[in-house]
């Protein structure tokens, strides 16, 4: 016998959820590639880490359907964008994917409430807190690419740079 929490409705939804993520995590690779092959290691690893949280919140949903003994479908996902025209261009892109996955989520939301499905709303709500962490960083980082232009992006990196070092360690931050 199955034994799930969840709306049967939002199933489909979750697994297109699941390929959207996947289709993210693939674009940032490709833009985390772009700026290493441009010689600009701190925009690299930014979209490297980008494109790790895409993963993560792909395997959030995919573990969710597990744990309420759903079968996974993993959806196929086309290839990612991979010519940038320039750095603002890449970020671009990356800040309106964000907001997709934005409206996505608070779709998905909105399905949730609409079957009362308390599990996958709760499951949800900390979607809603992250996508607003997300847009607010690459609106940021795309800001300050505009204002160096891509000619100056070296006083980006040196942000980017200086922000790591003030932000904790992993450790820290968990009180450890």
């Amino acid at each position: 016998m199955k034994t799930t929490l969840i709306s049967t409705k939002i199933v489909p939804e979750f697994h297109r959820q699941i390929g959207s993520e996947l289709e993210a995590f693939l674009q940032y690779l490709a833009i985390a590639a772009y700026f290493e092959k441009a010689a600009l290691p701190r925009l690299a690893a930014y979209f490297s880490r980008q494109a790790e949280e895409e993963r993560g919140h792909a395997m959030r949903f995919l573990q969710l359907l597990v744990d309420n003994d759903v079968d996974v479908a993993i959806p196929s996902v086309p290839a990612p964008e991979v010519q940038f025209r320039d750095a603002e261009h890449a970020v671009t892109l990356s800040l309106e994917r964000e907001l997709r996955v934005t409206e996505e989520i608070h779709s998905l939301l909105r399905l949730a409430r609409q079957e009362n499905d308390f599990t996958s709303e709760t499951f949800l709500h900390w979607f809603v807190k992250e996508q607003l962490e997300e847009v607010s960083s690459v609106d940021q980082l795309l800001k300050m690419i505009q204002r160096a232009g891509n000619h100056r992006l070296l006083l980006v990196e040196d942000f980017l740079g200086r922000s790591d070092q003030m932000k904790p360690s992993k450790k820290e931050s968990e009180g450890g």
